[in-house]
């Protein structure tokens, strides 16, 4: 993969690790979004979640198991999002605001899908 390459996978990794090392910082909006959704041990399944982030992001940085990196991120972000940004419960802007953040998700779990599938 050349230049173009490692610049899109740092890009794209630099979501997950930015989103994971902010869970761990601050995970209690994220435990109560958990918690709310019924997760067993919340606390514990956000720790775990952000530590995925931050540990597959770097990998996938750094070019290394790319088909770990982006299963593992995608399944991840399965979860985050339908719990994260559920529109359908919203009104007004606040619908839109999380429409676009679960658009957004989509479109990560795209990218994941798309540089998990390609050969070397």
């Amino acid at each position: 993969m050349g230049m173009t390459g490692f610049i899109g996978r740092a890009m794209l990794a630099s979501v997950f690790i930015k989103s994971g090392l902010d869970h761990l910082q601050n995970p209690e909006p994220i435990v109560r979004a958990a918690r709310g959704a019924e997760i067993p041990q919340p606390e514990l399944a956000v720790k775990i979640n952000s530590g995925v982030m931050v540990g597959a992001g770097t990998l996938l940085a750094l070019g290394l198991a790319p088909r770990l990196t982006t299963t593992a991120l995608a399944v991840g972000l399965v979860p985050t999002t339908v719990i994260g940004h559920p529109f359908w419960d919203k009104e007004g802007k606040e619908r839109q605001h999380q429409q676009t953040h679960f658009m957004k998700n989509l479109a990560l779990f795209g990218a994941l899908l798309a540089l998990g599938s390609r050969r070397k």
